[in-house]
């Protein structure tokens, strides 16, 4: 694996969102919608991606395809149910939340 450095940014509008770029600071390839809902990217970590057989709650695979593609990649964690809209509306509902691979399968 080539060495590859990996450039990580949080939301500040949404908890558990994140932007993996293969530059730093260089948004103009991520969609104009995509950027303005993520908000205003801030800058947490840099690392090697070639350091790295897993990493959490990430495919390294998926990333590297991500990156050689689009050259971004965004991580939503779906695990805090205040952040989840579908579970919120299925509590509205009186339904039983659904589990974190359920999600998961919606969004394929």
């Amino acid at each position: 694996m080539a060495e590859r450095l990996v450039f990580v940014y949080k939301s500040r509008n949404k908890q558990g969102r994140y932007l993996y770029l293969k530059e730093k600071d260089v948004f103009s390839h991520i969609p104009a919608g995509l950027l303005d809902a993520f908000g205003t990217p801030e800058f947490v970590m840099m690392f090697a991606l070639s350091k790295h057989k897993t990493l959490p709650k990430v495919k390294v695979e998926d990333l590297e395809e991500a990156l050689a593609t689009k050259g971004y990649f965004l991580r939503i964690d779906i695990d805090d149910v205040e952040e989840n809209l579908i579970n919120l509306e299925r509590k509205y509902k009186g339904l039983e939340p659904l589990s974190k691979d359920e999600l998961t399968s919606l969004f394929k």
